[in-house]
C-alpha cells in the first residue's frame, strides 16, 4: 500500500513540475520597444514573452544587455542559450521556433530639413549611411555595407553599446547623412532623446521580416527551447495575452 501512494505522489509530482527546471539566458543590444533595458521596468516585448512562456513551462530567464555582435558570438559558443530580436540572415546556422516574435523591417532616416530620399542601393552612394556592427539588414545593402565598409565617406559602423541612440546624435551632428533602423525602434528611442521632430522617414528600405528569439548550436536543449517557445506565442495570441504585452508599448498584433 505504502508503494502505491509513493508511485501515486511522485506520478502527481510530474503532471505538475517539469522534469528540470532550467535557468535560461538571452541576449542583445538596447533595441526597445522590442528589447530594452535589462531588470528596468519594461524590459521589450521579446522578453515580456519569453518569460511568460518559459516560466509558465517552470523556466527561468535572465535577460542580459550585450553588443549585438557578442551576443551572437556567445550564443553561437553556447555560452549563452539565445539572441534576442534576431532575423535568420543575421545567425542562420541557430535554431530558430517555427513562429515568429515579430515582423519587423527596416526604413533610412534622415535631418527633417534633408530632402534626400531612398529610392533604392544607388541612391545611397550620394550619402554617408551609418549602420550598426553585427546587424544584417537587405541582402542588397548587406553587399553595398560590405563593399564600402573602409570607406567612411560611405559607411559609418558603429560598435559597442547603445548603437542606435549615438548613431541618432551623429546624424543629428551631421556626422551621418543617414542611419538605417526600424520604425517602432528607432521612434521609441527618438522620443525619449525628445529628437523625433527633427529627423524623417526618407524611404524604405526592407519591408517587414521575421524576427525571432534564436537559440544556440552547440547546446542539445535548443531544440526543446524553441518549441516551448513556438508552441507559446500561439497560445499568447489564442488567450488575448500577446495582445496586452504588445499594448503596454504601444503596438498591436502583426498578424490580426
Amino acid at each position: 500500500m505504502r508503494k502505491i501512494l509513493i508511485i501515486a505522489l511522485l506520478y502527481l509530482l510530474f503532471i505538475h513540475v517539469p522534469l528540470y527546471a532550467a535557468h535560461i539566458i538571452i541576449a542583445a543590444d538596447n533595441w526597445c520597444p522590442v528589447n530594452c533595458r535589462a531588470n528596468s521596468e519594461q524590459e521589450g516585448f521579446m522578453i515580456d514573452i519569453a518569460k511568460k512562456i518559459f516560466g509558465r513551462a517552470g523556466h527561468t530567464v535572465e535577460y542580459e544587455n550585450i553588443p549585438w555582435n557578442r551576443t551572437l558570438k556567445m550564443v553561437r559558443e553556447g555560452k549563452i542559450h539565445g539572441a534576442v530580436g534576431a532575423y535568420y540572415k543575421d545567425c542562420p546556422d541557430f535554431i530558430f521556433p517555427e513562429n515568429e516574435l515579430a515582423m519587423i523591417g527596416f526604413s533610412i532616416f534622415t535631418q527633417k530639413n534633408r530632402n534626400w530620399t531612398y529610392t533604392g542601393i544607388s541612391s545611397l552612394e550620394e550619402i554617408t549611411l551609418g549602420v550598426i556592427a553585427g546587424y544584417s539588414y537587405l541582402d542588397e545593402i548587406d553587399a553595398y555595407i560590405s563593399r564600402h565598409r573602409n570607406n567612411a565617406e560611405k559607411i559609418q559602423i558603429i560598435h559597442g553599446a547603445n548603437p542606435l541612440e549615438r548613431n541618432i546624435k551623429k546624424l543629428l551632428a551631421g556626422r551621418l547623412d543617414a542611419i538605417i533602423a526600424t520604425e517602432p525602434v528607432f521612434w521609441y528611442l527618438a522620443h525619449r532623446m525628445e529628437v523625433n521632430g527633427q529627423v524623417r522617414v526618407g524611404g524604405v528600405a526592407v519591408k517587414p521580416e521575421k524576427a525571432y528569439i534564436a537559440f544556440s548550436p552547440a547546446l542539445p536543449q535548443s531544440e526543446k527551447y524553441a518549441e516551448i517557445l513556438s508552441a507559446g506565442i500561439a497560445e499568447l495570441r489564442k488567450s488575448g495575452e500577446l495582445k496586452q504585452i504588445l499594448s503596454k508599448y504601444g503596438l498591436e498584433d502583426w498578424k490580426k
